[in-house]
């Protein structure tokens, strides 16, 4: 009798107790503490912006042929518009496939629709030569510099309205990226060895993996979760 009464006792213990329980237990699976986690807004990403600007040595050495690379079609203006365009499409395949990359690690779902958190970037790139030394030896003519790139990249997350929920700017010139270039010109006018084009590919490759190294802890899943919650 007296282990029935105690066991009685008990159970309606319990019973009284639960509707106190109930809102904590509430609460906890709001806050993810026992509970589901809110999902992951999904992202669409727009075409990022890129605008680049960069050298183009003229080859050579003879003044005359200089002039008339600079007036004619296949020039140094030619030559430019080429880097141009091949630096910007390097850019944005870059930046693309980085982001995707980042996002599937995340498990933030990728899709086009006007119904997500859209994903803008900006990326305004230019580089710069910085001669150090130039001298005449034996037969040709060695040039030497660095490469310095300035500039700035920033994104900005909009909601599926238009508005903005996070914008970010980052100086590309705190991101120290710099190479050293080098010219060999023959005295005699002939072709030279410039570097400078692979010196600026490897500038953009490492410019895209430091931006990541600076913006993955805005992109995180856990970040998105925290823009796509409702205020209040």
């Amino acid at each position: 009798m007296k282990i029935k009464s105690v066991r009685s006792v008990f159970i309606t213990g319990v019973l009284m107790a639960a509707p106190f329980l109930t809102p904590q237990v509430s609460a906890q699976g709001f806050f993810g503490i026992g509970g589901e986690e809110s999902p992951v807004p999904q992202i669409t990403l727009a075409r990022a912006e890129i605008t680049v600007d960069v050298p183009t040595p003229m080859q050579g050495n003879d003044f005359d042929a200089l002039l008339a690379q600079a007036t004619s079609g296949k020039g140094i203006s030619a030559a430019k518009e080429r880097a141009i365009k091949h630096h910007s499409e390097q850019l944005r395949t870059a930046l693309d496939g980085r982001l995707r990359e980042f996002f599937a690690d995340e498990e933030v779902p990728l899709i086009a629709s006007n119904q997500s958190l859209t994903l803008h970037s900006f990326i305004d790139v230019s580089v710069v030569k910085q001669l150090s030394g130039l001298k005449n030896s034996g037969n040709y003519e060695l040039e030497r510099g660095n490469l310095t790139a300035g500039g700035d990249f920033h994104f900005r997350i909009q909601d599926p309205n238009g508005r903005v929920l996070k914008e970010r700017q980052i100086d590309i010139a705190d991101l120290r990226l710099q190479e050293k270039y080098q010219v060999k010109t023959p005295l005699d006018g002939s072709g030279s060895e410039d570097n400078t084009e692979q010196q600026l590919d490897k500038i953009m490759r490492q410019l895209v993996e430091r931006i990541m190294g600076q913006i993955d802890d805005d992109l995180e899943a856990d970040s998105l979760r925290e823009l796509g919650r409702p205020a209040g």
